[in-house]
């Protein structure tokens, strides 16, 4: 019974093939690595890595790299990675958006981003250039609205707020990576841009070469060979309560279940029969505004969090009346 429910999922996932290899152009593959601060270093070595060890046949039967590798930002000034606890490496981008060579490919990482680097992509991606994100930088990707309506992927973690900010995105969970349309491409986390950049040089040079490029990188991974499917990563799951009564009267709990790196929010209200209703909640320095889905009678809570993050006073909402109400968290015996 497993293994017919498996086969069942693994219906549901894209399928992707290999096509017949190609000689090496006499023109390198472009390659651009579309970077900005806190970039996370592993998604731009693992792809780069894959590219820069790739190795064919030229006509004269010499060895020959097809790929040509560059980063491309914002602008050319220094900039940091992700770092733990200080600032990261320090990387200098070889072009700025403006100037930069039109790529065949480009690799989006996990980074701040931002709008001048979702302009870009929008710009790359009506001239049919191939774009691979790899971990959050699926959210650039969607941020850019390259993803409407169309299958992505992103690092487990935050699968949960990919899902909230992006409801019009399809998310593809178990699976190394996920193509949307004819040149759109999102990985996992971290070593997922790996098994993407493999599947691509398969794909344009057959499996053999890529198979070749895994040897001498002496990786073991085998997600790029065929993407059906990958068990559940654990995750840790953090639960908080948060108490309160609407106008001195009926009780209400706020739930924050937090998987990974992604908090989910819901409602009780005993008194109406209100269980797990969904929340939405944005915060703008100490006031907070949570939306909750309360079928035909949305309410809301609107109110300021205090410095140290244990009470948030203000008002909840609803049929356009406001009674006064005070949520603390709950914290369990000692």
């Amino acid at each position: 019974m497993k293994h017919v429910l498996l086969a069942a999922v693994l219906a549901t996932l894209p399928m992707l093939g290999h096509a017949e290899p190609k000689p090496a152009n006499q023109r390198p593959i472009k390659v651009a690595f579309a970077i900005s601060p806190r970039v996370n270093v592993m998604d731009v070595a693992g792809p780069w890595e894959v590219f820069a060890d790739t190795s064919v046949k030229d006509a004269q039967g010499k060895d020959v790299s097809p790929y040509e590798l560059y980063t491309v930002a914002a602008n050319v000034a220094p900039l940091h990675s992700e770092g733990a606890n200080r600032p990261g490496l320090t990387i200098t981008p070889d072009y700025d958006f403006t100037h930069a060579p039109t790529p065949d490919i480009v690799v989006v990482p996990a980074q701040m981003g931002g709008a001048e680097l979702q302009a870009w992509l929008r710009k790359i991606h009506a001239q049919h250039v191939t774009i691979m994100s790899v971990c959050t930088g699926a959210f650039q990707v969607a941020h850019a609205g390259l993803l409407k309506d169309k299958q992505a992927t992103t690092h487990h973690w935050y699968f949960g707020d990919f899902a909230r900010e992006f409801p019009d995105v399809k998310l593809i969970k178990q699976v190394r990576y996920v193509q949307a349309d004819p040149a759109t491409f999102t990985a996992g986390g971290l070593t997922s841009g790996i098994d993407l950049a493999l599947h691509m040089v398969a794909d344009h040079f057959g499996p053999d070469v890529a198979q070749q490029t895994a040897d001498f990188m002496e990786y073991l991974g085998t997600g790029w060979k065929t993407d059906l499917g990958i068990s559940p990563l654990a995750m840790p799951v953090t639960r908080q309560n948060w108490t309160g009564r609407i106008g001195g009267k009926d009780e209400i709990v706020l739930h924050r279940i937090t998987y990974g790196a992604s908090p989910t929010y819901t409602v009780d209200v005993p008194s109406m029969q209100i269980k797990d209703a969904p929340v939405t909640p944005s915060q703008h320095g100490e006031q907070a505004h949570l939306l909750i889905a309360i079928p035909q009678h949305p309410a809301t809570i609107d109110g300021r969090v205090d410095a140290a993050h244990e009470t948030l006073t203000g008002t909840f909402t609803q049929n356009g009346k406001s009674k006064p109400l005070t949520l603390e968290p709950v914290y369990p015996a000692p």
